[in-house]
């Protein structure tokens, strides 16, 4: 019984929070396969291969694939380039990642790593426009949970003008 606590309090939680609505993602060089479709709630998203959620603590913890995630906000980060953007830096035993919305957080550019399975390393390298809805108001608020959803999905690179989120 005391090992299956924890899960019932991750349930308890995750059901607590309010659903938000989905966005789909895929790879640049990948328009015509299907996307990796993430539903959104409340400082948390998630599939059947990602589940990652922002916690109290200022952390976000869950897990890309079969490897377990935990990052954490830091305070040292660089400037923004322009005024009016806004810089994050998450770190922590999976990776360190910088994160920047621009253009009136209507892109995330995103920079860094995560340390997967063993030992390995996925990059989170990519620019991300940002689309319109709930979902994306809350990743907006987080967009954390944005970087390891793209990141997961093999988003990477920059995005065609003719690209849109969905």
């Amino acid at each position: 019984m005391l090992r299956a606590l924890p899960l019932l309090l991750l349930a308890a939680c995750a059901a607590s929070r309010a659903g938000l609505g989905e966005i789909r993602l895929r790879p640049y060089t990948q328009l015509a396969g299907y996307p990796d479709v993430f539903a959104v709630q409340e400082g948390r998203i998630f599939n059947p291969q990602v589940d990652v959620a922002l916690e109290p603590d200022g952390c976000v913890r869950g897990t890309i694939g079969q490897s377990p995630l935990q990052l954490c906000s830091k305070a040292e980060k660089a400037p923004p380039e322009k005024e009016g953007d806004v810089v994050e830096h998450w770190a922590g035993v999976s990776g360190d990642v910088t994160l920047e919305l621009e253009d009136h957080a209507k892109r995330l550019r995103m920079d860094g790593y995560l340390k997967v399975g063993n030992g390995g390393t996925l990059p989170v390298q990519a620019t991300l426009p940002i689309g319109q809805g709930a979902q994306w108001e809350e990743l907006r608020k987080h967009p954390v949970l944005l970087a390891l959803a793209a990141a997961a999905a093999g988003v990477r690179g920059e995005p065609t003008e003719n690209m849109k989120p969905e």
